[in-house]
């Protein structure tokens, strides 16, 4: 079964189980955006059935809306949309507050040329699908991301061995991995998902000198000839974001890499 919110156009889907009871899905909503409708229903069906709640739209102009609404976990986008790319949709969604900003995204697109992927990435995208693809693929994929980007339940953490391995202090930087959340001085910083994983892992090796190349395969478990250009924009992002600070700082070694340097008693 399922009803059209006739605000937003969304398709909200309900389903019935063995025993007769209707019930929503129960790990969260999936907000899919494809203009073919056949692929969004493959992608409902398979979603429904992984205990997800998608919510499907086939143009771009109701997305901001949808997820400032809605709060889904995880965007899929279509990056051929009749209306808007996926690409633009992406800006847009990490240009929102708080928390709408960190949703995570995946983008489907025909087009699996490098140049694309990266673009993608540079604008904060968290995977890249390419169709066509294995459904049971696009649900692991989605897991996988939420794995590395959703919180905790809302509760404080005890100061255990392995929560520390997560929960990193630098001087004024905190940078808590499992919350996605940094702070420098106490204040939050806006960072994607991408960017707080790429300052976690640098950070969480000071002093130690990575190519591009190790990024990319430490970071992005990616590696192509020319994707280091998205770890250079990555770099250039966290650098205008956290500022400059008297006790770290990420370091250029020209035509070698990046290092995290700690100054002092940081």
């Amino acid at each position: 079964m399922f009803s059209i919110d006739k605000f937003t156009g969304t398709i909200n889907i309900r389903f019935i189980t063995k025993d007769g009871i209707s019930r929503l899905s129960t790990l969260g909503k999936i907000l899919v955006v494809d203009d073919e409708v056949n692929i969004g229903e493959v992608v409902r069906l398979y979603l429904e059935h992984a205990d997800y709640e998608p919510i499907i739209l086939h143009r771009g102009d109701k997305v901001v809306e949808t997820i400032q609404q809605s709060a889904p976990i995880l965007a899929l986008l279509d990056v051929m949309l009749p209306d808007i790319s996926g690409f633009e949709l992406c800006r847009q969604i990490r240009g929102l507050s708080q928390p709408y900003c960190a949703l995570p995204i995946i983008l489907l697109t025909a087009k699996g040329e490098s140049i694309d992927k990266l673009r993608g990435f540079n604008l904060g995208a968290d995977d890249y699908i390419v169709k066509p693809f294995d459904p049971n693929e696009l649900v692991a994929r989605v897991k996988a991301v939420l794995r590395r980007t959703s919180a905790p339940a809302p509760m404080e953490l005890a100061e255990t061995k392995e929560t520390r391995k997560t929960l990193l202090n630098i001087g004024s930087l905190w940078i808590d991995l499992d919350k996605y959340r940094v702070t420098v001085d106490g204040n939050r910083v806006d960072l994607t998902p991408k960017e707080i994983e790429l300052l976690h892992f640098i950070a969480s090796n000071p002093r130690r000198v990575f190519t591009r190349e190790d990024l990319l395969g430490h970071v992005w478990n990616f590696d192509f000839i020319g994707g280091t250009r998205t770890v250079d924009a990555h770099i250039k992002n966290l650098r205008k974001k956290l500022g400059t600070n008297k006790g770290w700082s990420i370091q250029t070694l020209w035509g070698i890499g990046y290092s995290f340097e700690v100054h002092g008693d940081a």
